[in-house]
């Protein structure tokens, strides 16, 4: 008699998991100030996978690497680096209009606070802060729309 695995004859279901919704602005600077600029490449790599999951590019490919940009921006002064912020921003006003989200985030703050507001030094701060919120509210969203797919499995 052949052995019976335990799993047999449960159905196989896959289970997404649900996305991180406590983004926050001050752990992303505290964190990088004391890691000398590490934990930012730590935030940012599961940020852009999570913004693949909840709005892919038309085209299916990924969005570009945050380490990449990091690493490039050392050879560019840092010129990648807002180009893949704002590409970010780009994507996530996208995706807050599809989802319907009323929040106002997009390339509008990306040229008002992180590039022109970092002429008063805050800028940056404000824009990451509106990343952050943007970000936690389409992963709210995303799950939201998880847990009711589920439910409507049972």
């Amino acid at each position: 008699m052949a052995y019976k695995y335990p799993y047999e004859n449960e159905e196989k279901t896959f289970k997404p998991s649900k996305l991180t919704t406590d983004r926050r602005m001050w752990k992303l600077m505290l964190l990088n100030i004391l890691t000398l600029g590490v934990y930012s490449i730590i935030f940012f790599i599961p940020f852009a996978f999570d913004l693949d999951k909840i709005h892919p590019k038309r085209d299916r490919s990924k969005t570009f690497n945050y380490l990449w940009a990091y690493i490039l921006a050392f050879f560019t002064m840092s010129i990648v680096l807002c180009v893949w912020h704002y590409q970010i921003s780009e994507r996530i006003e996208d995706a807050l209009r599809e989802r319907k989200i009323n929040y106002d985030f997009g390339t509008n703050q990306f040229w008002s606070c992180y590039v022109l507001g970092s002429l008063i030094i805050v800028g940056p701060y404000i824009y990451m802060h509106k990343l952050c919120t943007a970000m936690n509210l389409l992963c709210e969203d995303y799950n939201k729309e998880l847990e009711s797919k589920e439910t409507n499995k049972k």
